[in-house]
């Protein structure tokens, strides 16, 4: 099946990134348990929708980001945060602009037609917001999903809060939870194998081994829970790694292991 590609706002989505790694140690169990029942929904059974999209809701609010920029900033930058976010995401509107510079108002542009314009431009990221959002996290959670050591931490978070949840999920969801109290071991789709291969490179995450299989099929892929069930590890997508027989054998159900190596593009 060929590739299908997608045009990613990679700046915007870089930015939230940046944001909600850097505030995962200060912020990570909040959110989680803001985004509780969501975060619960998508950890049972893989979904494309993954707990890390649902954290990164906590930061990210288009709508709170305009808003926040016209009440403290010139209205001009305002407008520009938003016609850069807008173009990035493939959403930009059909609208008129404002010209600034031949504005005669001068005072911050409380009543003249830049306003008016400025106004219907905000009027449509709040019309748009959920899309908006929508873009964005996805664009950031490419670059999170590259971070196997920040996976790793966010699901060591997320096995504490499934071990404190547990009673309520078996309760409402009990097709799902093993006669041990962990949730139980779930298909792994094609798009996951796929992806998860594709992000690691073919390469084992541990021992680096080649899992290509392109000269001979000597070695067998598998897909590794990083915070395995039996540690309250859960289903979700972003918790998986590509590992080679011998070093999922090895890892077994009590360990965490994984590896932050990668290959940098100069040394290639």
């Amino acid at each position: 099946m060929a590739t299908k590609d997608q045009h990613l706002a990679l700046s915007s989505g870089l930015g939230l990134a940046g944001i909600a790694v850097s505030n995962f140690w200060d912020c990570g169990s909040e959110a989680m348990n803001t985004f509780k029942e969501d975060i619960i929904i998508s950890i049972l059974k893989p979904n494309k929708e993954t707990a890390i999209h649902h954290y990164l809701n906590f930061f990210q609010n288009i709508e709170e980001e305009v808003d926040m920029m016209w009440k403290n900033t010139d209205l001009d930058e305002a407008y520009e945060f938003i016609f850069r976010t807008l173009e990035e995401v493939k959403l930009k509107p059909d609208l008129p602009e404002p010209n600034f510079e031949s504005c005669e108002e001068d005072c911050g542009h409380f009543d003249c037609e830049c306003n008016e314009i400025v106004m219907q431009w905000i009027a449509y990221v709040s019309k748009n917001l959920d899309e908006i959002d929508k873009l964005i996290k996805h664009s950031a959670f490419q670059f999170i999903f590259q971070d196997r050591n920040f996976l790793h931490n966010f699901h060591i978070e997320l096995a504490n809060l499934i071990e404190r949840e547990m009673n309520y999920i078996k309760a409402n969801y009990p097709e799902f939870v093993t006669a041990k109290n962990k949730l139980r071991r779930k298909t792994f789709p094609v798009w996951l194998k796929q992806a998860v291969f594709y992000r690691d490179k073919g390469t084992c995450a541990i021992c680096r081994c080649d899992l290509s299989n392109l000269v001979r099929t000597q070695n067998t892929i598998h897909i590794d829970h990083i915070v395995p069930l039996e540690l309250f590890g859960t289903n979700d997508a972003s918790n998986m790694q590509l590992l080679c027989e011998t070093c999922n054998t090895s890892k077994g159900a009590r360990s965490t292991a994984t590896s932050s190596i990668n290959v940098p593009y100069w040394n290639l």
